[in-house]
């Protein structure tokens, strides 16, 4: 039997549900700004109230890092530590499943303090099966209609609107299990490499923003805005930028596609690895019930001891 863990302090315990929801606010916040910043319906009042939350949100998160990292176990090292804290202070939303450096585990809502482990994570995936796949179905329709009928969405704000809100939330839906997921696997290292279209699909809509966003910082967007002169070689470089700007989008649509796909049909590499890990379990029952059976043999063994061939036979 594995060893209780020992118990989680007040302050963790009473941090942990709002962290998460936190951390779920500003993954919201994230969503809506990558997918709606750029869209001619959008609002100043709207690119206001969402970079205004996420401004408000991020000392939050630094001040719970920070805490994190001087309240530390004594078996977490600072180094390991100090890198998770940066991570949490770069990236926000991975603070919604971290593992904790006072109890080296995560907590989720239902499921308390966890340890990363290889268990957590097929329970994970059997409570993120049902609702993923249903995120799934919803991929189909919702490119189909950005593409099909790009003219209607442009002419309907509304028809617009409620695309960009529908891609948002299957963008948080991948995002949410991915973060989780790679927490909870015991190495998330591993877990990259072996979920890298998970990645693609959560980083490219990121890196878009953040490339158009620097496009349009840039003082040659400014100035081309102003209306002013610019050189070819200028104007090169700006339309390659948004050229490539889009080829990230569309391949992030492609790999959206491809995972939901996937996801319907199911991957023969997840039917394969369940199939094996069955057997395993299949055979571990099995080697139980031959040890258990070996064991009550030696026990009979000593009770009734076996005696020499011949021993008693021919007597003087």
């Amino acid at each position: 039997m594995h060893p209780e863990p020992p118990p989680v302090p007040k302050l963790e315990a009473r941090l942990a549900p709002v962290m998460f929801a936190a951390s779920f606010l500003y993954l919201l916040t994230v969503a809506g700004l990558v997918h709606r910043a750029y869209e001619p319906e959008v609002t100043d009042l709207e690119l206001e109230i969402m970079t205004g939350m996420l401004s408000a949100l991020w000392p939050i998160f630094a001040g719970e890092a920070i805490l994190s990292f001087f309240r530390r176990s004594r078996n977490a090292g600072a180094v390991r530590v100090l890198a998770r804290v940066l991570f949490v202070l770069a990236l926000p939303p991975v603070r919604l499943a971290w593992v904790h450096p006072r109890t080296d585990r995560i907590w989720l809502p239902r499921l308390g303090w966890r340890a990363p482990s290889r268990e957590l994570l097929r329970l994970l995936d059997r409570l993120f099966g049902g609702p993923m796949l249903l995120f799934a179905f919803l991929i189909l329709p919702a490119l189909g209609v950005e593409y099909v009928q790009f003219d209607l969405i442009h002419s309907e704000p509304w028809l617009a609107s409620a695309l960009h809100l529908s891609i948002a939330a299957i963008w948080v839906a991948f995002a949410v299990e991915f973060i989780v997921k790679c927490s909870a696997a015991p190495s998330s290292l591993v877990y990259l490499k072996e979920r890298w279209l998970d990645l693609a699909i959560v980083i490219l809509p990121t890196l878009e923003f953040i490339l158009t966003r620097w496009v349009d910082a840039a003082p040659l967007a400014r100035l081309f805005k102003l209306g002013r002169a610019l050189s070819p070689q200028q104007l090169g470089a700006m339309g390659k930028a948004y050229r490539l700007r889009g080829l990230m989008m569309k391949g992030w649509h492609a790999f959206l596609l491809l995972e939901g796909v996937a996801r319907i049909l199911g991957t023969p590499p997840e039917k394969r690895l369940r199939k094996i890990e069955n057997q395993i379990a299949n055979l571990e029952e099995e080697l139980r019930e031959l040890r258990t059976q070996a064991l009550a043999l030696r026990k009979t063994m000593i009770v009734f001891p076996q005696k020499p061939a011949g021993g008693d036979a021919g007597g003087p």
